[in-house]
């Protein structure tokens, strides 16, 4: 038991650390991490990335989930946003539409996407996103599919536990 109470320390002070940094990148219960949102429109996928109003956004990259090579196949990739709405993490998948540098519509879309960004000091979040269930989701403006449900941005956003919101 010694043994296992040792091992854990290192691992539990990084918790800790992550917990008091920035705006709480880290949700309260690590195996519940936060949902992006998304949405169909037109022949593209809008994503919110949940962030605090003092974080953004400078990379995403989007890989095909069920490639199970240690280097899954990059679908997508977009950095170095120009708008405040990719900043904030509104991102227009297969355009670039806020990027200044994006890669090209891909020849082939998976059905099952796993997305993340990094921002400036290379941290952040990921999640995973089942396009059938995106392109049959009945939303209302302002509203985006969760894999827990439909979820405004400010809903999405708040599963951070920002201080003084977004």
């Amino acid at each position: 038991m010694l043994i296992r109470r040792a091992a854990l320390r290192p691992v539990l002070a990084g918790a800790i650390a992550l917990l008091g940094a920035g705006c709480g990148l880290v949700p309260s219960d690590p195996a519940d991490p936060p949902a992006f949102g998304a949405r169909a429109e037109g022949g593209t996928i809008v994503v919110r990335i949940p962030l605090c109003a003092s974080d953004h956004v400078r990379r995403v990259d989007v890989t095909d989930f069920e490639d199970k090579r240690e280097r899954p196949r990059t679908v997508w990739w977009a950095s170095g946003p120009v708008t405040p709405a990719a900043r904030q993490g509104v991102v227009r998948l297969w355009s670039g539409e806020g990027f200044a540098q994006h890669a090209g519509p891909p020849a082939s879309v998976p059905e099952i996407l796993d997305i993340g960004y990094t921002d400036p000091s290379g941290g952040g979040l990921g999640d995973v996103l089942d396009l059938p269930a995106i392109r049959k989701a009945s939303l209302r403006a302002g509203e985006f599919w969760t894999r827990d449900g439909v979820k405004t941005a400010e809903q999405i956003d708040a599963q951070l536990g920002c201080h003084g919101g977004k």
